[in-house]
């Protein structure tokens, strides 16, 4: 795993924990839980930096800190959800839907929040455009020409040269 700990999840649910304030075989969750959990958010974390983008896993050490915390948050609440409270639990208010479906969202808005900040500090990225796999059809199903919806004169700004490939 790149990021986030036990101890790190233990920090921030310390009473879910053990005295050491990182889990084992005894707590709720045990450790096994809390590592299987890490393992997972961890996957989707790198699967949607990926798709950003971002080589991973990120080894930045400015960036690590900040994914670290975000990894241990997830999965703090995940283990409140376990002890039936935080916003996992069974009473909670789910407006996402799954806790699949919440988990995937906050990492979505993390990485869109974050992504410029996570690249100036150092993170590699591969200067992927935001248009990258973008593409648009010039003809239909049947073949027939597809215009586009908007074109330059729509707008009263009528192209400098109106046939490009001629010399005039």
């Amino acid at each position: 795993m790149s990021y986030g700990t036990a101890a790190g999840v233990g920090a921030l649910v310390p009473r879910y924990a053990n005295s050491s304030v990182t889990f084992d075989g005894t707590t709720r969750p045990t450790l096994t839980t809390v590592t299987a959990h890490l393992a997972s958010v961890n996957s989707m974390l790198d699967a949607m930096l990926a798709r950003a983008g971002f080589s991973v896993p990120i080894s930045d050490a400015d960036v690590l800190p900040m994914l670290d915390l975000f990894v241990n948050e997830e999965v703090a609440a995940l283990a409140e959800g376990i002890n039936g409270s935080g916003r996992f639990g069974p009473t909670a208010k789910k407006p996402g839907g799954s806790r699949f479906a919440i988990i995937m969202t906050d990492i979505q808005d993390f990485i869109n929040v974050n992504a410029a900040g996570m690249s100036t500090m150092g993170a590699a990225r591969s200067g992927q455009s935001v248009t990258a796999g973008m593409a648009y059809r010039d003809t239909d199903e049947a073949g027939d020409t597809i215009y586009p919806l908007f074109e330059r004169k729509a707008f009263g700004d009528a192209p400098f040269r109106k046939d490009w490939d001629s010399d005039d």
